[in-house]
């Protein structure tokens, strides 16, 4: 019950509804199975968020190709201004994306707002590295074989698989928080009052 107050009110304040499309790509889709998200503080949905179909995943992957293909021309100095102002939109939403962190993951409070903070940091990081890439390219290699041989059919597969995997683990750890609160640690919802 209390994480649901809690919930309530941070999902609120980031524009979260109790259920979201789960695929982004210029417009919000969502027609696929619905993943509950379950809070290991007390076993309640917080919310749910509607999967993509592999339909719409093909259509979000081309797009971001599509978007790729426009962003890369953009100067780097440039694209590190965009990753800039990212970063201040989380310290500006910090704490509450901690908060959701923490109900999300069983975190105590001060680790979930660590998670933003990492993600911060790697703003800050890209933008510093803006400023010196000096035309140098870095090569990424695809090790993943792809069934029509482009580098985008590779990538594809490889963002599923761990699309799949990640799923898997969010259910690992909330089974394993679970299990952890018979050793009477700090509850995370205490910590959120």
């Amino acid at each position: 019950m209390l994480s649901n107050k809690i919930a309530d009110g941070v999902f609120k304040k980031l524009g979260l509804q109790k259920n979201n499309p789960g695929v982004f790509c210029g417009d919000w889709l969502g027609s696929g199975p619905v993943l509950k998200s379950i809070s290991p503080i007390d076993g309640k949905v917080l919310g749910q968020v509607r999967l993509a179909t592999a339909a719409e995943y093909e259509r979000a992957m081309t797009r971001a190709e599509e978007a790729f293909q426009k962003w890369r021309t953009v100067p780097a100095p440039k694209r590190g201004e965009v990753i800039r102002q990212y970063g201040n939109a989380l310290r500006d939403a910090k704490k509450d994306l901690g908060k959701l962190v923490t109900l999300e993951t069983g975190k105590i409070l001060a680790e979930g707002e660590g998670e933003v903070q990492e993600m911060i940091d790697i703003c800050d990081f890209a933008v510093g590295l803006s400023r010196q890439l000096y035309g140098l390219t870095i090569a990424i290699r695809a090790r993943a074989a792809s069934h029509d041989g482009t580098m985008a059919s590779a990538r594809r597969r490889r963002n599923y698989q761990r699309l799949q995997f990640s799923r898997c683990r969010v259910g690992v750890e909330q089974r394993s928080r679970r299990g952890l609160r018979q050793f009477n640690f700090v509850e995370p919802s205490e910590q959120l009052r």
